[in-house]
Formats: structure tokens, C-alpha cells, sequence
């Protein structure tokens, strides 16, 4: 091998290596400011939720020494909604109605909250990705440093962190929580083209899916503006974040 051919492969092998190292560390960026968003969004909720915590915390008081037992049941059932972000619009038939007005404005809050981490994390995302298009142009001679830019894109895109502009592309593998009404307590769009396991779905538009339950039955559901609500009629299902 003469000293030119060694010359332009060491040339070539310190080129791929520079870009792969220009990549690693947007990557890792990503991944922290992405994390950092999340504690700062937990944090954020365990802060809102506090003195709705503390205000079951009084009812359950009450209720224990007025021997109420359904209340107890309630309340104890409302703390781990609470807790676990599941929350529904509804008030539960035997929960205290003078926790109305701290519950509801649990509610809004956490609406505004995660309305404002969708945003957050919708700007560190689009960054990112406008660096990644930048060295995918440099790397195009280079067909493994592309795939591994492609890979990143495919997992950064495939992650249910924010809000959703297109059924068509954003709703299969998601998972909504029914926040309102009466239905299922969980739909689950699968990559299979079934929603729990069970029902054949469609995506009829950008903001439309149905639910084929039957032959004769179905349910279409429509995409809200904020992105991570599913209505239908009466109910409403929210998006289940990764």
C-alpha cells in the first residue's frame, strides 16, 4: 500500500472518528436537558399537588372521627390518584364535597404544568434535531456514522414526551388515561392496528382515529388542540406520557 492510499485512509478514519465523537456529546446533551426537564416538571407537580394532599389529609381527619367509612375509602383512593397522576375530572361520588374547590384547582394547575413541559421540552428536542441534520450533511460520505445519526433521530421522535400535532404519525404505541366520563379506563393504540388488543383502529385524519369496535359499532375519537386529549361525546382520554 503506497504512502497516499495510507495517507487518505488515515485521512478518512480521523474524519468518521471526529464526527462520531461530535455526536456522542449531543446525545448525552439531549438526554440531560431532556431529564432535567422531567425532575424539573416532577417537581413542579409535587409542589401543585401539596395543598390538595394536605386537604385530604384534614377530610380524612374528619371522616375518621365521624366514622364514615366511605369517605375514608374515598379519600384514601383520591390520595393515590393524586399521587400517581391520574386524577379525573370527575369528583368520586362519596370524596367530601368541600374539596371541590381545591381539587378543580389541582386540576387547572396541572393542565397549565404540563402544557408549559410539552413546550420545554418541544424546544430542546427541535435543537437537537437541527444539530443532528447539520452533522448528518457532514457524515454523508460516511454510511455507519448515518446510521447511527438516523437511529438517534428514530429514537428521539418515537418518545411520547410532548404533545401530539398528528395522529397519523404520533398515535401508534401511545397509551391515554380516561380523564373524563364513562368508558374504558385505558386505550391503547397499538403498532399492530389495535387498540387494547382487541379493536381494529383507524387514523381517518390528522386529528381523527376510530375505534371499530363491530361490524355495525364504532367510536371516532377527535385529537384536542392542546395535543393530549382524545374526545368523543362526553369522554376524554389524556395522553399517558413515557
Amino acid at each position: 500500500m503506497n504512502t497516499t492510499i495510507k495517507f487518505f485512509i488515515a485521512f478518512a478514519w480521523l474524519l468518521v472518528s471526529a464526527f462520531a465523537q461530535e455526536l456522542a456529546p449531543l446525545a448525552q446533551s439531549h438526554r440531560t436537558a431532556s431529564e432535567t426537564l422531567a425532575g424539573q416538571h416532577a417537581a413542579e407537580l409535587a409542589r401543585l399537588r401539596q395543598p390538595y394532599l394536605s386537604a385530604l389529609a384534614a377530610a380524612d381527619l374528619a371522616a375518621t372521627k365521624a366514622g364514615n367509612a366511605p369517605a375514608l375509602r374515598a379519600i384514601e383512593q383520591e390520595r393515590e390518584a393524586v399521587n400517581g397522576g391520574k386524577l379525573r375530572m370527575e369528583i368520586p361520588q362519596a370524596l367530601p364535597r368541600t374539596l371541590s374547590p381545591s381539587r378543580r384547582a389541582l386540576i387547572s394547575a396541572e393542565l397549565r404544568a404540563a402544557a408549559d413541559a410539552d413546550k420545554r421540552q418541544k424546544a430542546v428536542t427541535s435543537d437537537y434535531l437541527q444539530k443532528l441534520g447539520v452533522l448528518q450533511l457532514k457524515a454523508a460520505r460516511d454510511p455507519a456514522l448515518a446510521a447511527q445519526i438516523a437511529d438517534e433521530k428514530s429514537r428521539v421522535l418515537s418518545g411520547i414526551s410532548g404533545a401530539i400535532t398528528d395522529l397519523k404519525s404520533g398515535l401508534s404505541g401511545t397509551k391515554w388515561r380516561l380523564f373524563k366520563g364513562e368508558g374504558y379506563d385505558e386505550l391503547s393504540f397499538g403498532e399492530d392496528g389495535k387498540v387494547n388488543g382487541n379493536w381494529k383502529y383507524e387514523v381517518t385524519a390528522r386529528d381523527k382515529v376510530k375505534v371499530i369496535w363491530d361490524k355495525s359499532s364504532a367510536m371516532t375519537l377527535t385529537l384536542e388542540k392542546n395535543g393530549s386529549s382524545l374526545s368523543a361525546g362526553d369522554k376524554t382520554w389524556s395522553l399517558e406520557r413515557n
